[in-house]
């Protein structure tokens, strides 16, 4: 009898195990991951934007930038969405905000001070040959507001606008659904059709009219968040995407690769064509992605269960090793594939390190509060 019930005990354990929709996770950190060759090639955009260091123009990883732009970080506000569902069904509000609090507002305050600042003092001394020491360097980071970029050393969010925009929408994002809630009880989107689901793809382009700050709209990204959360999380509307998850990749390749063109290679391209191919190349890769992440990608073992667990830590802190070893293999080499291959490879290394490092401070820490 004790084994039956032992065995019981087991089953039940695989059951609750296999309910997690690990594609989710896998997904937001293979994106974060790709966030840094993604930053290291912003070092050779060839549309003129300065960045915090930039050496010259380069098509071909310019073109790398602009495949991957449409989708990445919207895809990341989706994932969001669909977690924020599956989280708010098994705790409260008021847990679901601190946690909020906690993973998004805490660290995004922290990251200013420490990491964007160190992402500005280099972009000051590359650019404006600033020569002052780092501490130094705060005086002109606090004072200093401009154009919101950092790339002359001023005060910026830098990357880190993800998780205050993440935050905000998350809160914003409880009362639209405590609304929804209230006044429309029984809705659901789990009977919506396929050609529903396509025609979505037009409310993140409707958003992007509302309130855009520096060109990254909140609008936009609380659409696909509210998207995420209320259809991309139904199993039923997930089983329809992987049904036509090669049909979606076949769209989204052919308008990402149209779009590049446009954009990188065409001469007085049609602008109109090209804000129409980002669009379809976005809201087709996030269907082609999680159709094929859920389908590919849906699994547990050590390594992702690792990469899970530090994903926003290794966000926060990825940005200013790119930036810093680009900055001194800048002084030392002028070989385009030496400065962009050498410096994604470190800042991994140097990225992984740094949350071991931060996580065993905080192991530390919190051992010796214990003890007194």
């Amino acid at each position: 009898m004790e084994s039956v019930a032992l065995r019981l005990c087991m089953v039940r354990k695989t059951m609750i195990k296999s309910d997690r929709k690990y594609y989710i996770d896998n997904l937001r950190w293979t994106c974060i991951l790709l966030l840094i060759p993604y930053h290291a090639a912003m070092a050779w955009n060839c549309w003129g934007e300065k960045n915090y260091i930039w050496f010259q123009a380069n098509k071909g990883l310019s073109a790398f930038i602009t495949l991957i732009s449409p989708w990445y970080m919207p895809l990341l506000f989706v994932l969001a969405g669909m977690s924020a569902r599956y989280s708010l069904q098994k705790r409260a509000v008021k847990a679901f905000v601190r946690e909020r609090v906690t993973k998004l507002l805490l660290p995004f305050f922290i990251g200013m001070v420490t990491v964007v600042a160190g992402i500005t003092y280099y972009a000051d001394s590359f650019h404006n040959g600033y020569t002052d020491g780092f501490f130094a360097h705060y005086r002109i980071f606090f004072i200093r507001f401009t154009d919101l970029t950092g790339y002359d050393g001023g005060w910026t969010p830098g990357h880190l606008w993800f998780v205050l925009y993440l935050f905000v929408i998350s809160i914003v994002a409880l009362g639209v659904i405590w609304l929804q809630k209230r006044f429309f009880h029984s809705f659901s989107c789990k009977n919506i059709k396929m050609y529903g689901i396509y025609l979505l793809g037009i409310l993140p382009a409707i958003g992007s009219l509302l309130l855009d700050i520096g060109g990254k709209s909140l609008g936009m990204y609380m659409a696909l968040y509210l998207i995420g959360y209320y259809v991309l999380a139904e199993e039923v509307v997930v089983e329809k995407i992987v049904k036509n998850r090669v049909w979606n990749l076949i769209i989204m390749l052919a308008a990402d690769i149209l779009d590049v063109y446009l954009f990188i290679w065409a001469e007085n391209a049609n602008a109109t064509l090209n804000t129409v191919m980002m669009y379809i190349a976005l809201w087709f890769g996030i269907l082609a992605i999680i159709g094929f992440g859920q389908k590919r990608f849906n699994f547990s073992n050590s390594v992702t269960r690792y990469l899970t667990s530090r994903s926003f830590q290794i966000y926060i802190i990825h940005f200013v090793w790119v930036v810093a070893f680009q900055f001194y293999f800048g002084k030392v080499t002028v070989n385009i594939w030496m400065l962009y291959i050498v410096p994604v490879v470190l800042s991994y290394i140097m990225t992984i390190v740094s949350c071991e490092i931060f996580e065993r401070g905080n192991f530390i820490l919190g051992r010796m509060l214990k003890r007194k």
